[in-house]
């Protein structure tokens, strides 16, 4: 291989026992993954190749809390699958000139998950990327592309999902252009642009975004952005068919005569949620060595998903129960607003420092039936911590020896309980030889283990993250 082009070949691998469930049962959540990849780049002359693919294989598992899904929903609450698949991206980049390139990217990526009686889904999909960037007239620069996605699906009937048609191939074109103009050079930057998709769930969706950046001076800057976006809707709100529990356990209503079993159900007319976001943010450079950001944002969000009842009627099989439908919709919206403050100091050449802090509220107006099930939007204002601080640090030892840190805080996640915490994590890479990294990494340092997050879906076991520590080695030829 000649020094234009560098290629590489990496291998990972990661293995977790089961952790302790907060009831003190074995949750059945090991897991334990393998990765390997390579990637190959090349420049000759005006252009920069790369070649990049890798491969995975993962052994999950995962225990239900028979507090919410019981006979018939599902036989058996412990389950073990496996995931494998992998990715391969070919990019082409040209640089015409200091202002004038061209982009052109396609990748495939094929992924087959198996956690039964859960779903079992096998996926692929096929993405091409084109972009060319150049300069227009004095004041213009000018970048426009377009992208195609394939994607295909096939998904097995389970206990929990099914879907109607199991297998479909989803189609998504999308072009966009944006234009920066200097409208006073050096002070005041101005850049507009659209992107326009369409897509087979809900046809043409158009997403434009402005903003407007004044640089008062080398050391300050001023911008102000409001940009509109959507989210189109997936296969699970269009096609599925989901046993979402009995009613009684999932709503906190006393005992019934008769059990009820919630199942949800596809919409073919569920729409895209829509989103009108507005930014605001300064920025000062202290020094090369220090800068400050501060940025701050309201989101005013539309036609977000919500869930209305069906008609009762009298299951089929036995033990005979009833089914009540639950049907998304559009009706729900919410306005969130907060800031967030980053800080970038190097105190010594060798040594870095990086601190962020984040405030998020959100107001949500939804179905009072469904909040107390619904983490994603009725109760998003409890399901989201409402600060987060973060502090790392990086510094180069010697040439050979670095040590990373990084110190972060969450608030409480009222919904699920969980409390607040605070955790550590380092990093210590030694390089003994060129192309050569050995590295030990100790997670979650503070504590002997706590709990970060819940599955906002099925309801699983929740279990503890433990302290961590491994070693590694990464070889570049």
């Amino acid at each position: 291989m000649n020094e234009d082009t560098p290629f590489r070949v990496y291998a990972k691998g990661f293995t977790r026992d089961n952790t302790v469930s907060l009831s003190g049962e074995n949750a059945h959540d090991q897991w334990h993954s393998v990765r390997g990849g390579f990637r190959v780049d090349h420049v000759r002359g005006i252009d920069q190749f790369t070649l990049q693919g890798e491969g995975f294989s993962n052994a999950i598992g995962n225990t239900v809390n028979q507090h919410y899904l019981d006979v018939p929903v599902i036989s058996n609450p412990i389950q073990i699958g496996r995931q494998d698949g992998g990715y391969m991206r070919f990019r082409w980049d040209r640089v015409l000139s200091d202002q004038s390139s061209l982009l052109f990217q396609a990748a495939y990526d094929r992924n087959h998950f198996r956690l039964l009686p859960i779903t079992e889904f096998k996926a692929e999909s096929v993405d091409i990327d084109f972009q060319h960037r150049f300069p227009l007239f004095d004041k213009h620069h000018l970048t426009w592309g377009g992208h195609y996605r394939v994607n295909h699906t096939k998904v097995a009937d389970a206990e929990i999902v099914q879907f109607s048609p199991r297998e479909k191939t989803n189609h998504f074109f999308s072009g966009f252009v944006r234009d920066e103009v200097a409208l006073i050079p050096k002070y005041v930057l101005f850049s507009a642009g659209t992107r326009v998709d369409h897509n087979d769930f809900t046809g043409v969706e158009i997403q434009p975004n402005a903003r407007l950046t004044w640089l008062p001076s080398s050391q300050n800057s001023v911008w102000i952005a409001i940009s509109r976006a959507v989210r189109t809707p997936s296969r699970t709100e269009t096609d599925a068919r989901l046993n979402t529990g009995y009613l009684p356990s999932l709503l906190g209503t006393s005992d019934l005569p008769v059990s009820i079993l919630g199942v949800l159900y596809g919409n073919s007319n569920f729409d895209s949620e829509k989103l009108l976001a507005y930014e605001l943010g300064y920025r000062h450079q202290f020094s090369s060595r220090a800068s400050v950001d501060i940025a701050g944002f309201v989101n005013d969000y539309s036609h977000l998903r919500d869930f209305s009842f069906g008609a009762l009627a009298l299951s089929s099989g036995l033990p005979q129960h009833l089914v009540l439908p639950v049907l998304p919709n559009n009706k729900a919206s919410a306005l969130t607003y907060g800031f967030e403050v980053a800080a970038d100091w190097k105190p010594l050449e060798k040594w870095r420092l990086q601190g962020n802090y984040s405030y998020l509220n959100i107001h949500t107006a939804s179905s009072e039936l469904f909040k107390s099930v619904d983490p994603i939007v009725g109760s998003a204002s409890k399901a989201n911590p409402q600060h987060q601080l973060s502090f790392r640090s990086h510094y180069d030892i010697t040439e050979k020896l670095e040590l990373n840190l990084w110190l972060r805080y969450t608030s409480n996640i009222s919904f699920y309980d969980i409390p607040s915490y605070v955790a550590m994590d380092a990093k210590l890479i030694w390089k003994p030889v060129r192309n050569v990294e050995l590295f030990a990494v100790g997670q979650n340092l503070l504590s002997g283990s706590h709990r970060e997050f819940e599955s906002s879906g099925l309801s699983s076991v929740p279990t503890l993250i433990p302290r961590g520590v491994y070693v590694g080695a990464q070889w570049r030829f």
